[in-house]
């Protein structure tokens, strides 16, 4: 079984990739997460695996043939983020018949998307004024936290953005499955488990749901950088915390995939941090009217916290 993740970026789909690697390898499976197919990628021990060293210097024909002459007993987890393909600027036949040898290669087509467009489009301002695009640090979260005010029409640019994705999804890859990030979060383990096949993979290995290991490691890693008020996690939570840490160094170290990152900001954490939120969302307002399937009624609910904050 092989996965493609398809993104826009800025909808979970790194922390997707990692963690179902993780699911894959924790139920004794061989498995490869190439991340980006189309910024680098060679064979190591037979095997297609990332180089970002070679950025676009490869044609889509020999990204395909590395993927298909890929040691057929190791599952390939793999991402194909569009902005990517915009930037290649590859001719529209070319890609065409790119996006054909995936979809055969691929048993599983995964298409992420934001239940919240708003906040999609709000993390890619804040990313654009941080040079952050995920969290791994206390340094990334504090350059994430420095950001007071974003680019208003480059929020719209992403608004845009992400529309254009819907229609490229629906156009090159008929048959999908939607992921969205805030199911992912919130329901990891029943996700993950119905794509790869498993159940209770990460409580047998950890002791405890990924879901809250997710929201422990945000927490306590957010009462570090804010240096006030530490967050006290009991004996269970930590030690699972550590062993999900200590398997993302594993797979790192193994050369399988890099870590996944820690959950970046909230919905509430973006409306207390940045200053010209109210002014987006105003603008998000009259984008969306545009177009009847975006729901304008998640734009001001946290789904972290269960709760609209305005």
């Amino acid at each position: 079984m092989n996965y493609l993740i398809l993104t826009p970026d800025g909808v979970g789909s790194t922390i997707l990739q990692r963690l179902i690697t993780m699911a894959l390898y924790l139920e004794k499976q061989t498995v490869m997460n190439t991340h980006e197919l189309t910024n680098g990628l060679v064979h190591k021990n037979g095997v297609a695996t990332k180089d970002f060293t070679l950025k676009y210097t490869q044609n889509l024909e020999q990204i395909s043939n590395i993927i298909e002459t890929s040691d057929q007993e190791t599952m390939l987890v793999s991402r194909l983020a569009k902005y990517h393909i915009d930037a290649r600027d590859d001719n529209i036949e070319d890609q065409k018949k790119f996006f054909s040898f995936l979809n055969q290669y691929y048993d599983k087509k995964i298409m992420c998307v934001r239940e919240n467009l708003f906040e999609y489009a709000m993390s890619w301002s804040i990313r654009n004024e941080s040079g952050v695009l995920n969290v791994y640090d206390r340094k990334d979260r504090k350059k994430v936290l420095q950001v007071s005010q974003v680019d208003e029409d480059y929020f719209i640019q992403k608004c845009k953005e992400y529309v254009d994705y819907q229609s490229w999804v629906e156009t090159y890859f008929p048959n999908f499955e939607i992921i969205s990030y805030e199911s992912m979060l919130i329901n990891t383990d029943s996700v993950i488990g119905k794509l790869i096949g498993f159940k209770n993979t990460f409580k047998n290995a950890f002791g405890i749901s990924l879901a809250s290991i997710i929201k422990n490691e945000y927490n306590f890693f957010n009462s570090l950088v804010n240096e006030d008020n530490l967050e006290v996690l009991s004996k269970d939570k930590l030690k699972a915390l550590i062993k999900y840490k200590q398997t993302n160094k594993i797979l790192t170290d193994k050369g399988i995939m890099l870590g996944a990152p820690i959950k970046n900001t909230t919905l509430k954490d973006k409306m207390n941090q940045i200053k010209n939120f109210q002014q987006c969302l105003n603008k998000f307002y009259s984008f969306a009217k545009n177009y009847n399937w975006i729901d304008q009624s998640k734009a001001t609910y946290d789904f972290w916290h269960n709760q609209h904050i305005c």
